[in-house]
């Protein structure tokens, strides 16, 4: 059974490495932006997400669409905010309330004396000030206080109208807003840059064999895709004049379109040439001077070789010679690494051609090995219980425990197996050409999948094996009369 390959980064799984790449962008986005803005603060939380509506193609995973919830709930605690400030503002007598009674929003007038049963000998008449005028309540509404308030609240009046263009106009770039943003994109275009440039080194020094003058220059040269090479500039260094100017230039050249990103197909087609080549995010070299290359297949020739001899050993426990245990180990080892390099003295060419034969076959990933699978299965091989029944043709079955001790993913898998009184070894190799067929009744043909060996004792059984339902059925000498059935009841 082929086994369904999944890309994680951090809490997520992706299904597909383009979901995978995608959620690693906007991870980066998100760490740019986290680094120039405090998402905390609400009113840099709202500017942020005003951006990112104005462009909703900026994210597209769980981690970006995530991000945006977090800066939707931060922009809402600056309405709020807003709201309340607009509310503390309203004046005294504008039909809010009084000052004592706007918590809820709008006037609460006292009861009357018929609402609350209050007898009227209580009341007293409104007194007369000297003045001649009628207090109609407690409340005083001249005090120095309120004038105090009232001149604040007319200076500010004055000033806003004076400078308030000025602090809040987003067409100013030296004040926040759209310069903030410039600045945050040229800054992560320029490291974009500096990055690609260092992998695409890498590659062509560590990979490609070329020498440290050419690497360097061929990856110079393929930055001149972008509409500016700013690999080498300082951005915080730039006044907001410059950064202005560079923007435009960006835009002119292609490079961004709307205020977001648009790479150049040249780059797309580096990157992807980039991460095939194992270095998309790594480059790193091997111990004492060795390129990534040259350590990641020093690293596959040491586990070929642990793997062969392991494989060559099994077969002689199955009582073949040691010239047909080889062949035998080295049909395996072909049909799980394509390119076998163990036994060789490569040239700097063989290197690099094995090198990109075994990352294509997805045995070399990021500059490491990849290791195989540890379950037969994947590879459609069986994996019995710890617990077998074997009968050889139609013979009373018999008890066995059952240990896997060898697997060779997409080749072969062996197994120890004993009881009280006897003990051996299975091999069953995964070499059939789908081509040969076992009836094994009138409406159903199971394809014959390949050889099969056994030992027990002194007795030598070799044929090829099939699935028989929930059994391995085994066809020796054209009969298909043998079974091996796994046991699911340890207790028996």
């Amino acid at each position: 059974m082929a086994e369904n390959r999944k890309y994680k980064l951090g809490d997520y799984e992706f299904n597909t490495e383009q979901e995978y790449r995608e959620a690693a962008i906007d991870l980066k986005r998100i760490k740019e932006l986290m680094a120039k803005y405090d998402i905390s603060r609400p009113e840099q939380a709202k500017r942020i997400l005003t951006t990112i509506q104005a462009h909703p193609e900026t994210f597209r995973s769980p981690y970006g669409r995530k991000f945006v919830e977090k800066l939707e709930k931060a922009a809402r605690k600056a309405d709020q905010t807003t709201r309340n400030t607009a509310a503390a503002r309203t004046p005294a007598g504008s039909g809010a309330g009084s000052p004592a009674n706007t918590a809820s929003g709008s006037a609460i007038s006292p009861p009357s004396p018929e609402q609350t049963g209050t007898k009227k000998t209580k009341s007293r008449k409104p007194k007369l000030k000297k003045d001649g005028s009628t207090a109609k309540s407690n409340i005083q509404i001249f005090t120095m206080r309120n004038f105090v308030i009232g001149i604040i609240i007319i200076a500010g009046i004055v000033v806003f109208s004076l400078y308030g263009a000025k602090l809040f106009s987003f067409n100013n770039d030296s004040a926040g807003g759209n310069g903030d943003i410039k600045r945050t994109m040229i800054t992560s275009y320029a490291k974009n840059q500096s990055e690609l440039k260092a992998r695409l080194y890498t590659y062509y020094f560590n990979v490609a064999g070329q020498p440290e003058d050419e690497a360097k220059n061929q990856a110079e040269k393929d930055i001149g895709n972008y509409a500016l090479d700013l690999s080498e500039r300082s951005v915080s260094g730039m006044s907001d004049s410059e950064i202005a100017d560079v923007f435009k230039q960006l835009e002119e050249g292609g490079d961004i379109k709307n205020n977001s990103f648009v790479e150049p197909a040249a780059i797309t087609v580096l990157k992807e040439k980039l991460f095939e080549a194992g270095i998309s995010g790594n480059s790193s070299n091997g111990s004492d001077g060795e390129t990534a290359m040259a350590a990641a297949l020093n690293n596959m020739m040491l586990y070929q070789e642990r793997m062969y001899y392991s494989l060559c050993h099994n077969y002689e426990l199955l009582a073949f010679e040691s010239e047909d245990s080889k062949a035998f180990a080295m049909d395996d080892m072909t049909a799980m690494f394509g390119e076998i390099i163990f036994d060789k003295d490569l040239s700097e060419e063989d290197k690099e051609g094995s090198f990109e034969l075994l990352q294509k076959r997805g045995l070399i990933k990021d500059n490491q090995i990849v290791r195989f699978s540890t379950d037969p299965t994947a590879s459609n091989l069986p994996e019995l219980t710890p617990a077998i029944e074997i009968s050889i043709n139609k013979e009373a079955a018999k008890a066995y425990r059952c240990s896997m001790i060898s697997y060779a993913p997409a080749a072969s898998v062996f197994y120890e197996f004993h009881s009280d009184n006897e003990s051996g070894y299975l091999c069953f190799r995964n070499n059939g050409t789908n081509t040969k067929y076992v009836q094994l009744d009138k409406d159903t043909t199971v394809t014959v999948q390949g050889d099969f060996f056994m030992v027990i004792g002194s007795d030598i059984t070799r044929g090829e094996w099939f699935y028989h339902k929930q059994s391995i059925g085994l066809l020796l000498d054209g009969s298909q009369d043998s079974l091996i059935s796994y046991v699911y009841d340890l207790t028996h």
